[in-house]
């Protein structure tokens, strides 16, 4: 298995270390949120078992990945299954999502902007999500987003995936990027927790995917519009993102 894959062909400079936007995918670069529900309730109704609608639970079962966002749905409706019937259902869920992955997936509003400016600026960027590597590529293609990103590092590409720090710590290490020099952009605790133990500080986007209050996510910035990210990450890390 590769460990992340260059989503450009480019290769990476070695001679200096150079400032970076780790982005997280769900919740922060695009709102998929609709898709992934319509995932998991094709395999609950698959399976004799009511849809949970998205308004009923507000965003907390987003995130974590299929097999987790399946395994909530099955909690709402009072049931829970063994490891072998979570592998097939999982897998279910994961072969519809692939066929269906961006029907009403949208990136957030002002995010271009941000993309081009870094891009123009000659700040590296990845993407670390929990989401698989696979079909994180191709979202990020569908949604005209990858030819933004020097990295992909899926919630498959290591053993670990966030809030564990390996998958941080292998896109900086892609990227020439020390971690003082890096902010990671995400919506969740996962997001937050894998930062930290990697010492890379975050932007929390307020409109993500979340389990607990933003307040407890203890990000080191929260916005609440793409509009307002220059001047965060300007402010946590000065002299390295002013050409934002």
């Amino acid at each position: 298995m590769a460990l992340g894959k260059p989503l450009t062909q480019k290769p990476h400079a070695k001679a200096e270390l150079m400032a970076a936007l780790l982005f997280d995918l769900d919740g922060t670069l695009a709102d998929t949120k609709a898709d992934l529900y319509a995932a998991m309730n094709h395999v609950l109704r698959a399976h004799g078992l009511d849809e949970v609608a998205g308004a009923d639970v507000g965003d907390n079962m987003i995130g974590g990945g299929a097999r987790m966002i399946l395994e909530r749905g099955l909690a709402a409706n009072g049931v829970s299954w063994d490891a072998a019937q979570l592998d097939a259902g999982t897998e279910q869920f994961v072969l519809w999502y692939d066929r269906h992955i961006d029907v009403h997936t949208k990136i957030y509003p002002n995010l271009l902007p941000v993309l081009e400016a870094a891009k123009a600026a000659g700040i590296k960027m990845a993407v670390v999500t929990n989401k698989r590597e696979g079909l994180s590529a191709k979202l990020l293609f569908r949604l005209g987003l990858h030819g933004y990103f020097d990295v992909l590092v899926g919630g498959d590409t290591l053993p670990k995936r966030k809030p564990d720090p390996d998958t941080i710590e292998l896109a900086l290490a892609q990227l020439n990027c020390a971690a003082e020099d890096a902010i990671m952009v995400g919506d969740s605790e996962a997001d937050t927790g894998g930062a930290r133990a990697a010492n890379v500080v975050t932007i929390c986007v307020g409109f993500g995917y979340r389990r607990v209050s933003l307040e407890a996510l203890g990000a080191d910035a929260l916005i609440d519009d793409y509009a307002e990210f220059a001047a965060a990450a300007q402010r946590l890390k000065p002299g390295l993102f002013d050409k934002l």
